[in-house]
């Protein structure tokens, strides 16, 4: 059985831009297994693990330049929301709530 990816000893810990630069790559590894990505990634290696095998976060950064706009930022706000303490339910509303408002304001 092959050896389980992106454990949580394997993010070092986050104390300075220099930590935050250097757990990067295990960060979106570990969101982009979370999410399930692997499934749709072109990288064999990848789907065959089923989790991410790229250093650079690269199926996770192919997969948001993709989504369209508005899912992408409610997915930021979300992010941000739930950074700031907010429960995920409540988390994905007001990031919904923000970019109807925002793409009211703009007109689209």
């Amino acid at each position: 059985m092959p050896k389980r990816q992106n454990t949580q000893a394997e993010i070092p810990p986050i104390t300075d831009f220099e930590s935050c630069q250097r757990a990067r790559a295990a960060l979106f590894r570990r969101l982009t297994d979370q999410l399930e990505i692997f499934r749709v990634c072109p990288n064999r290696t990848c789907k065959r693990m089923r989790a991410c095998q790229d250093e650079r976060g690269a199926c996770f950064r192919a997969v948001l330049r993709a989504m369209p706009d508005d899912t992408r930022r409610s997915f930021a706000y979300a992010m941000e929301n739930r950074a700031n303490g907010l429960d995920p339910d409540e988390a994905f509303a007001q990031a919904e709530t923000r970019v109807a408002r925002e793409s009211a304001r703009n007109g689209a």
